[in-house]
C-alpha cells in the first residue's frame, strides 16, 4: 500500500480544525496586543523574546488560524517555553483566558508533530497504572543508593542526567498511599475529607502527607486517603496529550465521587489547580459539584478552622514563597501566611510571588531559564533573614531546595503545613 505523507496544506487544515473551537476563537479575538503580559511573564523577563510571552504566542496562534504558518519544530519550541503560570491572565485588561489558547496550541503541537516517545509511554501506560508506577518507583528507590548524596540533607546529585548538575530529593521507601492505607477513625468528627496526594507528595514528600493528616486529625477532622487515586494529569496536559489527561481525570472522578466527603484537600498547588479548575474543562459542568469541595490545605484550615488559640508559634523565623498556581491562578496568598503567622515568627521576603523557575517538564527542557529564575528567588530568600522558607507546592520545595543546596545554604525548605505540625507538637509538649 502506498504511504501517505501529509502536505503542508494538510497540516494547516488539521491544525485549523483543532484550534477553531468557538471559545478558543473568542479568546484570541479579545487580545488587544497591549503588552501588559510582558510585565509579569517570568520567561519573557529572562529572554525578552516576543515569541516567549502570551502576546507573541497569541500572534502565532492567529497566524496558524489564518494559515500563514504551519507546525514546525521552532513553533513547538515557542509553545513549550510557556510555564502555564497564568500570570498573564491575571493582569490582562481584556480578560483573555490565555489558558484556553495555550492548551489548544499544545494540543495542536501534539496532534500534528507527535509526543516524544518516553513521555508518551509514561503518560499513557505508566501513570494510569498505579501498581506499575509503584513498582517502577520502588525499583528506583533501591537503585538510588548508588547515586552520590550531598553531605548536607537528603539531596542526591545527578551529574549526568537532565541539563546541568541537579540536586534531587530521595525517593521514599514507602509511598504515602501505602503508608496511610487505613483511615484513622475520629470520634464525632467535625468533617470527613479526602486527601489528594499528587505524585511528588506520594513518592517523595511523604512527610508532607503525614503533616496534613496529623494536623487535621488533631482538629477532629477525619482524613480519607483514597488508594486508587492517580496523577492529576498536569504533566500530560503540559505536553498537549489531551487523551491521557482526560483518562486520568475520569479515573480520579470515579474514585472521589464514590466517597461521601465534605471536602477534598491537597497540599500541592498544581494538583489543586488541576483537579479544581482544569477538570471543569476536561470533564465538563458535571464536575462542578466536586470542584466546589476542593481546597488547598491552607485555604481549608483558614476557612473551616480559623483561630488556633492552643498553638504557640515557633521561635524560628519563617518566610513564604508564593507558588504560581496558587497565588496567580487561584488568588490564594493570605491563607498560607495566616497559617504561618499563627505557627512561627513569620517574615516577608521581597518578591515573594516571583517565580522560582520550577514547572515539571519546563525545568528539564529549559534548564538554563530555570536557573536564572531560581537564582533570583534564592537571593530573595537569603535577604529575608529567615532560617526556613515554606511554600505550598512540593514542586517549588524541590526547586528551591536545589537552588539553596547549590549555594551550600543552611536555609531549610519545607511545606507550610509542616510548620504548623511542628508548632502543634511543641505546644502539646509544653502543656
Amino acid at each position: 500500500m502506498k504511504k501517505y505523507f501529509p502536505s503542508k496544506r494538510d497540516l494547516r487544515l488539521k491544525g485549523l480544525r483543532l484550534l477553531m473551537s468557538d471559545d478558543w476563537k473568542e479568546e484570541v479575538s479579545k487580545c488587544s496586543k497591549c503588552g501588559k503580559c510582558h510585565t509579569v511573564c517570568p520567561v519573557f523577563l529572562e529572554t525578552h523574546d516576543e515569541s516567549s510571552v502570551a502576546r507573541g504566542r497569541i500572534s502565532l496562534a492567529e497566524a496558524l488560524r489564518d494559515q500563514q504558518i504551519v507546525y514546525t519544530g521552532k513553533l513547538r519550541d515557542y509553545v513549550y517555553t510557556c510555564k502555564k503560570c497564568m500570570r498573564c491572565s491575571k493582569v490582562c485588561p481584556s480578560d483573555v483566558e490565555y489558558e484556553k489558547i495555550i492548551s489548544a496550541l499544545l494540543h495542536g503541537v501534539a496532534e500534528n508533530m507527535g509526543i516524544p516517545l518516553l513521555p508518551k509511554i509514561i503518560f499513557r501506560y505508566i501513570l494510569p497504572r498505579r501498581i506499575l508506577f509503584d513498582t517502577l518507583l520502588k525499583v528506583s528507590s533501591k537503585l538510588q543508593r548508588f547515586i552520590p548524596m550531598k553531605k548536607r540533607g537528603q539531596m542526591r546529585h545527578l551529574p549526568l542526567l537532565f541539563m546541568g548538575k541537579r540536586w534531587i530529593p530521595t525517593l521514599a521507601k514507602k509511598s504515602a498511599l501505602q503508608k496511610f492505607r487505613k483511615t484513622k477513625k475520629i470520634k464525632n468528627p467535625r468533617m470527613r475529607v479526602g486527601f489528594f496526594t499528587g505524585c511528588l507528595i506520594n513518592y517523595i514528600y511523604v512527610d508532607v502527607a503525614e503533616a496534613v493528616i496529623e494536623v487535621l486529625n488533631k482538629m477532629d477532622i477525619e482524613v480519607v486517603v483514597p488508594q486508587r487515586q492517580l496523577c492529576c494529569g498536569t504533566p500530560s496536559s503540559t505536553m498537549g496529550d489531551v487523551k491521557s489527561s482526560k483518562r486520568l481525570a475520569e479515573e480520579n472522578r470515579k474514585v472521589f465521587e464514590s466517597l461521601e466527603l465534605d471536602a477534598i484537600v491537597s497540599a500541592c498547588a498544581t494538583c489543586t489547580k488541576s483537579i479544581k479548575k482544569d477538570y471543569l474543562r476536561t470533564l465538563g459542568p458535571s464536575w462542578k459539584h466536586m470542584s466546589d469541595k476542593i481546597y488547598d490545605i491552607s485555604e481549608f484550615i483558614d476557612t473551616f478552622i480559623g483561630d488556633m488559640p492552643g498553638v504557640k508559634p515557633l521561635e524560628e523565623k519563617v518566610t513564604y514563597h508564593d507558588p504560581c498556581h496558587l497565588a496567580w491562578v487561584r488568588n490564594i496568598s493570605e491563607e498560607p501566611r495566616s497559617v504561618l503567622k499563627k505557627s512561627s515568627r513569620f517574615v516577608e521576603m521581597d518578591k515573594a510571588d516571583g517565580c522560582c523557575g520550577g514547572g515539571g517538564i519546563f525545568t528539564i527542557i529549559h534548564y538554563d531559564l530555570t536557573l536564572k529564575m531560581l537564582e533570583r528567588k534564592v537571593d530573595s530568600i537569603e535577604r529575608s533573614g529567615a532560617a526556613t522558607v515554606a511554600t505550598n507546592c512540593p514542586g517549588c520545595v524541590m526547586q528551591i531546595a536545589d537552588g539553596l543546596a547549590s549555594k551550600n545554604s543552611q536555609i531549610k525548605t519545607t511545606h507550610s503545613i509542616q510548620i504548623l505540625q511542628e508548632a502543634l507538637r511543641e505546644s502539646e509538649t509544653k502543656r
